[in-house]
């Protein structure tokens, strides 16, 4: 925690602190990987998932010809194909990257709209 976050906790009420507390989650990358099949996007993340495996195997199969091709046409041919596929699953684990900082972005958006309601209903009273 930084000394920002702790200026601002201290700033809080007890109240404030505990109820902000139950958002507090550290979470792994393996939840965060988790979280993105979660919600409006589940399917089409699930979707790009089968396909990067698809393609991660595809890599595989043109990889072992490549290797044990016969002539330098074959080899060129089955090594630009090694390449295609895995560009591929480097675009698509970039998507998912991108959708975990998505969530995570969201998730201190919603604490920040979360703490402004707070503070605007206690100025209303």
């Amino acid at each position: 925690m930084s000394n920002l976050d702790r200026a601002i906790r201290d700033a809080l009420s007890q109240e404030d602190r505990e109820f902000l507390s139950r958002f507090d989650d550290h979470s792994t990358p393996v939840g965060e990987v988790l979280d993105t099949f979660r919600g409006q996007w589940a399917l089409m993340n699930a979707f790009a998932a089968v396909i990067t495996f698809a393609l991660f195997g595809a890599f595989v199969y043109c990889a072992w010809h490549m290797f044990g091709a016969s002539d330098v046409r074959e080899t060129v041919l089955w090594s630009v194909g090694a390449m295609i596929t895995m560009l591929g699953v480097a675009m698509l684990k970039m998507y998912f990257w991108m959708e975990m900082n998505k969530n995570m972005l969201l998730r201190e958006v919603k604490r920040l709209e979360l703490q402004v309601a707070r503070l605007a209903s206690r100025e209303a009273v």
